[in-house]
């Protein structure tokens, strides 16, 4: 099993990938509350980790905009960290699950969300499950909301076929950031269009990681 506390710890090195793609997710983020017309919009952050690319921008925008987010992680470690980072930041619309990410029943009772962070995921399942995740996405967000996603670019090189995926399925891409570095970070959008576009039902998991 991989160790998720000394994967997560390499986000403490500016220099590494991982932090630039942090960088990267939170400003994505940041740009995708600015553009929500919601008055209280929902967030939901599947394998959140610590949080660090949700609750520092959540925190920024305390009073004026109340952003309700769930962040799901297994481990309790990193789920304790998160926690405590969240009520430092004095947010208190912030809930920190410990559970099992893939799992629907950890999430169903807080979808459609306004924003789905899907950061540390793709790289972690078997590649043909991430189409599977992508088709049942649209489900999971309010028309209007946004996906945030990361996929690394080790040979083969699968973020271009996972930014087909989503534009497949009625996805609108907003932005994406990649090459050269050796990290995608994509950002897509559920239009009134891409709401009638078919949609995978989940009944019971959305992901395994491998």
């Amino acid at each position: 099993m991989r160790d998720w506390i000394g994967w997560h710890d390499a986000y403490d090195d500016p220099a590494s990938s991982l932090a630039r793609r942090l960088e990267v997710v939170k400003r994505r983020l940041d740009q995708a509350l600015d553009s929500l017309t919601t008055t209280r919009p929902r967030l939901l952050s599947l394998c959140a980790g610590d949080g660090r690319d949700v609750i520092g921008v959540l925190a920024r925008r305390v009073p004026s905009l109340a952003v309700t987010a769930l962040l799901i992680d297994s481990d309790p470690k990193l789920t304790a960290r998160a926690t405590a980072a969240a009520g430092g930041a004095g947010l208190g619309s912030v809930q920190v699950r410990c559970a099992d990410a893939g799992d629907i029943a950890s999430f169903a009772d807080v979808v459609p969300v306004d924003v789905l962070m899907l950061c540390g995921i793709f790289g972690n399942i078997d590649h043909s499950a991430v189409k599977n995740v992508i088709q049942a996405t649209p489900g999971l967000l309010n028309v209007g909301g946004y996906v945030i996603w990361t996929r690394g670019g080790s040979e083969p090189d699968r973020r271009p076929q996972v930014r087909s995926w989503f534009e497949s399925a009625g996805l609108e891409e907003v932005a994406f950031d990649g090459t050269p570095q050796p990290y995608g970070v994509g950002v897509n959008r559920k239009t009134p269009r891409s709401a009638l576009s078919p949609t995978r039902q989940i009944t019971d998991r959305l992901f395994t990681f491998a």
